[in-house]
């Protein structure tokens, strides 16, 4: 993996709130949702009646930005993306999905250990968003420098992936 696509990776690992844009019958939703990534491949859990999470039922294709609230305009960094979600399925992988939230996230092991106390555990369900396109936005380094990354994304049923070798050359 390129350095600059490892550097993208980082600033993921090292962040919890994405704010998760969708498009569906009403027009346009923005919400935060706490993350996880293997990857490039982005994990968060939403409710199935949701707003965002209908949207996504109808039109896989989002945006999503994860930064932090900055007052000084020279310290910004983010990542904006754009890519596809899906609806994971998989018991398997939702129970490891789950064990690496709760590694990220450990307050949230008494949530789950008691779903019936918190509105919207039991009907909690991992959506993963594949990125097709992302760019890291680093005002430390100088005003609007920017990295570019494009994946190669492989529909596959009604889930996406991309190639792993496109993450080591595609940094424009």
């Amino acid at each position: 993996m390129s350095e600059k696509a490892q550097r993208l990776l980082n600033y993921l690992e090292k962040h919890n709130t994405m704010i998760l844009s969708t498009y569906g019958e009403n027009g346009p939703w923005a919400t935060p949702v706490f993350f996880i990534n293997h990857g490039f491949r982005i994990y968060f859990l939403s409710e199935l009646t949701s707003i965002h999470s209908t949207n996504l039922r109808e039109k896989s294709l989002s945006a999503a930005v994860i930064t932090e609230d900055y007052e000084d305009w020279k310290k910004i960094q983010g990542i904006q993306l754009q890519g596809n979600a899906y609806l994971i399925t998989n018991l398997k992988k939702a129970a490891l999905l789950l064990a690496s939230y709760c590694k990220k996230y450990p307050a949230a092991l008494h949530i789950f250990q008691t779903p019936g106390a918190f509105k919207g555990v039991p009907n909690a369900r991992w959506h993963c968003l594949v990125p097709h396109y992302l760019k890291f936005t680093d005002n430390t380094e100088k005003f609007g420098h920017r990295l570019e990354l494009e994946l190669k994304v492989i529909k596959r049923d009604n889930e996406f992936d991309y190639e792993e070798d496109s993450a080591m050359g595609g940094l424009v």
